[in-house]
C-alpha cells in the first residue's frame, strides 16, 4: 500500500468513526469534543502512529491559520497593552514556576521547557470555538480573551521558531528568527497593501475568495517549509494575513469557515488517538499540567485583570477560557517526539492533559455564568478586586434620572436623547477601555457589573425613572429585566422568541436591532420620558416591531 491510499484509509476511518458518534451526541444534545477524542481512541489501533503524528501536524497548522483569520487586530490594538502584559505575566509565572519544579524533581533542561510550555499556554482554538457570536458583537470578556489568546499564540510562535533554530536543527541557526520575523512582516504587508485591492477587484465572489485563503495558505506554508520553518509559523502568517478586517475579509471568512467543519474531525481524532494507558510518571506530570491548567492559570488572569481595573465579571469569564492546554503546546510536543528529544511519559501526559482540559473546557464554557455567580456568592472576586467606589461619580441625591448600561452597543444615542430633554443620567461600564470616553461624555457614571447589586445602589436604582440595556449579552438582559423594584426597564434582545418572554416578564419593553435602530430607539425612549406616550404604548411599539418589522426584507 501507499502512503496515498493509507492517507486516504485514516481519513475515511476517522471521518466514518466520528459521524457515527457524533449522531450520538447530537441526539441526546451533548458536547461534540470526548466523542471526537472516542472516536480516536477506537480508531487508533488501525493506524500507525506515523501517520496519526502527520495528521495532527496538518490539522493543526490549517486551523491555527482559521484562527488568525478571526483575529480583530483593530480591536486588539485597544486592549493590547493590557492583553499583552497578562498574556506574558501568566506565561512567564506559570511557565517559571513549571521549569523550576520539573528541574528539582531532576527533569533533563529541555524536557523541562517542554513542561513548562506546556502548563503556561492556552488554547486559542478550543477557547475561541466558544467565543464567536452570531451577533458579530462580542461582550468585553470575549474580546479582552481574545487578546490575550493572540499573545500567548505569538509567544507559542516564539518558542517553535527557538527550538527549530536551536534544538532541531543540526547546527544553531540564529538566522531563523529573522526568517520568521520576515515571514510576519510579509503577512502584514499582504495585509495592509495587497489585500484589499485584491478583494474588492474579486467583488464578493465566494468561490474565488476561497482558492485565495486556500492559496495565501499552502503559500505561506510552502515558504515557511523552504526556509526550514514549522509549517505552524507560516500557518499563522497566512491567517495574520487575511485577518478579519469588516467589510473587505467578510466573504472570505465566511467561506474559509467551512474548512473548519473539515479539519476540526481530523484533529481532535488524531488526538484522541494519540492517547496511550499512561504510566505512574505520566499520571504524576498529568496531574501537575491539569491543576496549572485548570486553576492556576485562570486564576492569575483573573487576578490580573481585577488589579487592571477589569470588573469581577469580565476578570471570571475571562479567566475561564484559559483553562485548556494550547494546541500550540500540543504542536510542540508532536514535533519533539518526530525529533526524539522528548521523553515518551512527558509525550503521553501533554496529549493526555490536553484531552482532559478540552472536555472540562466545554464544561465551564456551557456552565462559565453559574461558576461566576459560584465564585462571587463565597467572596472570591471580592477578596482581591478593586471597590467600585474608586472610578464612580454619582451626584448625592440624585432622582428622577436614566440609568445606561454598556455604553459602546449603542449607549451615546440614548445619552444624547436623555441630554435634549435636560434630564439626568447615570451610565454604568464595565469596560476600562471605554471608560474614559464615558467620563467625557457623562457626569455620573459607575464602573461595575450589571450583574452585581451594589452597582445598582451606587447607581440610584430605587429613584431612576428608566434603565437602558444595550448589551447583547442574554445575561445581562435577563439581570436587568430581574431587577426589584418598579423601575422601568428596557433591554435589548437578539431573538424574536426571546422578546416575546421578556415582553412577558418585568421589562418594560425590548430594542430589537434586526428592526429598530439605535436611533429610533432614542426617539422611541424620548417619547417616554416626555409622557407623549404610555408604558403601554412602549410596550406597544416594541412588540410591534420584533412581531411586524418596518423593512420587508428583514426577517423578524
Amino acid at each position: 500500500m501507499g502512503p496515498m491510499y493509507e492517507i486516504l484509509f485514516a481519513l475515511t476511518l476517522i471521518f466514518t468513526v466520528a459521524a457515527g458518534l457524533l449522531l450520538v451526541a447530537a441526539q441526546r444534545d451533548l458536547p461534540v469534543l470526548p466523542f471526537y477524542l472516542l472516536a480516536g481512541i477506537l480508531i487508533g489501533f488501525a493506524i500507525d502512529e506515523s501517520e496519526l503524528l502527520d495528521l495532527a501536524q496538518w490539522g493543526i497548522a490549517f486551523l491555527v491559520f482559521l484562527f488568525g483569520t478571526h483575529v480583530d487586530l483593530e480591536a486588539f490594538r485597544s486592549t493590547g497593552r493590557t492583553s499583552v502584559a497578562i498574556g506574558v505575566v501568566q506565561a512567564v509565572v506559570v511557565g517559571g514556576l513549571a521549569v523550576a519544579g520539573a528541574l528539582a524533581f531532576g527533569v533533563d533542561p529541555l524536557n523541562a521547557v517542554y513542561f513548562g510550555v506546556a502548563a503556561a499556554l492556552s488554547s486559542s482554538l478550543v477557547a475561541t470555538s466558544y467565543l464567536d457570536t452570531d451577533e458579530g458583537v462580542r461582550p468585553t470578556h470575549a474580546q479582552v480573551a481574545e487578546s490575550i489568546h493572540f499573545t500567548e499564540d505569538l509567544l507559542g510562535v516564539l518558542v517553535v521558531l527557538g527550538l527549530s533554530a536551536f534544538v532541531y536543527a543540526a547546527e544553531p541557526a540564529p538566522t531563523q528568527l529573522a526568517v520568521g520575523a520576515g515571514l510576519f512582516a510579509l503577512a502584514l504587508g499582504v495585509r495592509y497593501l495587497a489585500f484589499h485591492r485584491i478583494t474588492s477587484r474579486l467583488q464578493g465572489d465566494s468561490e474565488v475568495m476561497m482558492l485565495f485563503g486556500i492559496t495565501l495558505a499552502i503559500g505561506f506554508i510552502a515558504l515557511a517549509e523552504a526556509a526550514n520553518l514549522s509549517i505552524i509559523v507560516g500557518a499563522f502568517a497566512a491567517g495574520i494575513a487575511v485577518a478579519d478586517d469588516y467589510p473587505h475579509s467578510l466573504e472570505l471568512v465566511d467561506t474559509i469557515d467551512d474548512l473548519e467543519d473539515f479539519f476540526t474531525p481530523i484533529f481532535f481524532v488524531t488526538v484522541g488517538a494519540l492517547l496511550a494507558i499512561p504510566t505512574l510518571e505520566t499520571v504524576g506530570y498529568t496531574v501537575v499540567l491539569v491543576l496549572a491548567t485548570l486553576v492556576l492559570n485562570p486564576l492569575i488572569v483573573g487576578f490580573l485583570l481585577l488589579r487592571g481595573g477589569f470588573d469581577g465579571r469580565t476578570a471570571v469569564m475571562t479567566g475561564l477560557t484559559l483553562d485548556q492546554v494550547s494546541v500550540f503546546s500540543l504542536f510542540i510536543a508532536i514535533e519533539a517526539l518526530v525529533a526524539e528529544t522528548i521523553a515518551r511519559p512527558l509525550f503521553d501526559a501533554i496529549v493526555l492533559s490536553a484531552a482532559i482540559t478540552w472536555i472540562a473546557a466545554t464544561y465551564t464554557a456551557r456552565n462559565a455564568e453559574e461558576i461566576n455567580g459560584w465564585l462571587r456568592e463565597r467572596g472570591v472576586v471580592r477578596a482581591v478586586g478593586k471597590p467600585i467606589g474608586e472610578k464612580t461619580d454619582v451626584d448625592e441625591g440624585l432622582e428622577d434620572h436614566v440609568i445606561i448600561t454598556d455604553f459602546e452597543h449603542g449607549g451615546e444615542h440614548v445619552l444624547e436623547a436623555c441630554s435634549e430633554l435636560d434630564r439626568p443620567i447615570v451610565v454604568v461600564e464595565d469596560n476600562p477601555a471605554r471608560f474614559d470616553d464615558v467620563r467625557e461624555l457623562a457626569d455620573n457614571y459607575v464602573y461595575g457589573d450589571v450583574l452585581n447589586d451594589r452597582t445598582w445602589d451606587v447607581a440610584g436604582l430605587e429613584t431612576a425613572a428608566l434603565v437602558v440595556s444595550l448589551s447583547p449579552e442574554l445575561a445581562r438582559a435577563e439581570a436587568i429585566a430581574d431587577l426589584e423594584g418598579d423601575t422601568p426597564r428596557v433591554v435589548r434582545i437578539d431573538s424574536a422568541d426571546d422578546a416575546e418572554a421578556f415582553l412577558e416578564r418585568e421589562a418594560t419593553g425590548v430594542v430589537y436591532p434586526e428592526a429598530i435602530t439605535a436611533e429610533r430607539a432614542g426617539d422611541d425612549l424620548e417619547a417616554l420620558l416626555t409622557e407623549e406616550i404610555s408604558h403601554e404604548e412602549f410596550v406597544g411599539r416594541s412588540r410591534t416591531f420584533f412581531e411586524d418589522p418596518p423593512y420587508p426584507d428583514q426577517e423578524s
